[in-house]
Order: structure tokens, then sequence, then C-alpha cells
């Protein structure tokens, strides 16, 4: 309960200009980079993704991280000539929250539906960024950098997600704890 509660005071405390997508200029591979790590939102998920990865069964490891990157570039795709929805804001709250479940029901969850799950938030987390990133100035570039800073907070989350014992347990509880917490704030934001 400790733990909930410093978490909670803590997200109360950070600005909401970081949890929010609007206002990031996309001019180039910088801006790519740093965008993963300017928004609680994809940095959480992105670490639960790659923590659900390690804990998942051997043979299914490394399809989780390469559907949500796989996924996240269609998205970039399809955000970059369709118009921006509230829908998909929405969604990536709940993504969030999801992914607290997610995380706790990790073992009773199948490969189908890992796959399924990871698809469509990397397709949501892609699709609100994509008019941003695509038709900014460098795009590419920045397309880029938010693939490679993707790529290496999901490896962190894999890493997490690797420990063993009660090190492993504590970090599963804490990152539940975060998107519990975290996506609640988001919806009600």
């Amino acid at each position: 309960m400790k733990k909930s509660l410093l978490i909670f005071m803590t997200l109360m405390g950070l600005p909401l200009s970081a949890m929010a997508h609007p206002g990031h200029d996309a001019v180039g591979f910088m801006s790519g980079v740093l965008h993963p790590l300017t928004g609680l939102d994809h940095l959480l998920v992105m670490l639960a993704i790659g923590f659900w990865a390690a804990r998942a069964p051997t043979q299914n490891r490394f399809q989780i991280p390469v559907s949500f990157i796989s996924f996240l570039l269609i998205g970039l795709t399809f955000g970059a000539f369709m118009a921006q929805s509230n829908i998909v804001e929405m969604g990536i709250a709940v993504s969030v929250i999801a992914m607290g479940v997610v995380l706790l029901l990790s073992a009773k969850i199948n490969v189908v539906w890992q796959i399924a799950i990871t698809s469509v938030f990397g397709m949501m987390h892609g699709f609100v960024h994509g008019q941003e990133l695509i038709l900014a100035n460098n795009g590419l570039q920045a397309i880029i950098g938010l693939v490679l800073t993707t790529s290496v907070l999901l490896l962190i989350g894999f890493v997490l997600g690797h420990q063993k014992d009660s090190v492993g347990r504590y970090l599963q509880s804490l990152l539940v704890s975060v998107l519990t917490v975290a996506g609640a704030f988001f919806l009600i934001a």
C-alpha cells in the first residue's frame, strides 16, 4: 500500500506535458529518439512489453517485441494518411492499464493473444504519431530515432523481466502498480 501511495504521489507531481501526445515537434533524428522518453505512457508500455517478453515461453520471447515494432511502423504509416482520433488517445491510456493486467496474467495468456495484444498496442502507439513523424521535416530520421529508442526500451524491459526470485517479483509488482496508477491517471486527465 505504501508503494502504491508513493507511486501515485510521484505521478501527480509530473507535468502533464510529459504525458500528453500533442506538442512533440518531430524535426529530426533526436526528436524521434527523445519522443518515447518524454511520454510516460510510451515509456511504461514499452518497458512492460519488454518485461512481458522476457517472461514468455522461450519460443515466443522475440515475437512479442518484434510484433510491437512491426505494428508500430504500420501504425505510423496509417497515422500519416488518416485523421487523428481521440479514440486512439483513449486506447493508449487503456493500453497502460491493460499492460498492468497482462503482466499479472502473463503466464495464462496464449501466444496468439500475446501477439494480438502486442500488435494492437503497437498499432495504436504508432498511429497517434504518424502525422507528427512522417509528415514533419526529416520525418524518416525521426522514425529511425523513434524505432531505435523503442528497441532500447523494449530491451531494458526484457533485461528487467529476466530477474528471478524476489527481485523479479518486486520489479513485476512495481511495474504493475505504476502501470495501473498511471493508466488511471491518464484516463482521468
